[in-house]
């Protein structure tokens, strides 16, 4: 088992590539401009842009090439997989699928690539993206038991599995599909005006997931105070969920 590309490098890359090539916005790049004229006074507030939140949680995969690769009869070799940690470990799964349940757009991204030589290609080729795998939480579902999960796929075909169990994710997204299917989800949805009231709300959804922990919900409920909703938002993202909140403009929803 090989793990050559880790998460932090394979979600700087494939962020770069949704904002930088194809438009997408980070959390900061999506609030109110106030223009300032001579001395600084503000002259006029630019009106907020509409688009559509999206999380992405970044999953490294391990690369098996051993022909006692548990899983090499779904998918055959070499073949890819990451794990959904279970529920006593950690809570991401149940929240992120909250989310989803909320109405937003997550998915987990995983890369098809295992050797760092090969990202820096497919970064420099704007492949990230292609070389990808995309899946909704939703698609893995209720974790019935305190097992490790693991999503097993291959990058010579896009059949996808999660095990133990061998159940196949139907759902699951090839990065070369990735496009249509966000272009598909958008159309179905209004874009939301990301103002203060907007990123306002979406923080506080986040909120709710955590609230039966007082502790958690009590202590970071004081972000409201110190930053603003969008930033609190971003936060949130990145603490509560271990994701990546983007947002796909109005417009915009193509990732090719």
């Amino acid at each position: 088992m090989k793990r050559k590309v880790s998460e932090f490098a394979y979600g700087f890359v494939l962020t770069h590539e949704l904002v930088g090539t194809h438009g997408w916005l980070r959390v900061s790049e999506s609030e109110s401009i106030v223009r300032r004229g001579v001395g600084g006074a503000k002259r006029a507030k630019v009106e907020p842009r509409r688009g559509h939140p999206i999380f992405i949680q970044f999953k490294a995969s391990d690369y098996l090439k051993r022909r006692n690769a548990g899983e090499s009869k779904l998918v055959g070799l070499p073949y890819f997989r990451f794990t959904i940690h279970r529920k006593t470990q950690s809570q991401q799964q149940e929240l992120l699928m909250g989310l989803e349940k909320k109405g937003q757009l997550v998915f987990y991204a995983t890369p098809k690539i295992h050797e760092a030589v090969n990202l820096n290609s497919a970064f420099f080729d704007r492949q990230i993206v292609a070389g990808s795998l995309f899946v909704p939480p939703s698609e893995i579902g209720e974790l019935p038991d305190n097992e490790n999960y693991r999503v097993v796929f291959s990058g010579r075909h896009d059949r996808v599995y999660l095990c133990p169990g061998g159940r196949q994710l139907a759902g699951a997204v090839p990065g070369e599909e990735f496009a249509a299917k966000i272009q598909e989800l958008v159309a179905q949805r209004q874009p939301e005006q990301l103002d203060e009231a907007f990123y306002l709300h979406l923080a506080t959804d986040m909120l709710s997931l955590v609230s039966p922990n007082r502790r958690i919900f009590d202590e970071l409920s004081r972000g409201k105070l110190a930053m603003s909703a969008a930033t609190f938002a971003d936060y949130l993202a990145k603490t509560l969920f271990d994701a990546e909140l983007l947002i796909i403009p109005q417009g915009t929803a193509s990732t090719d």
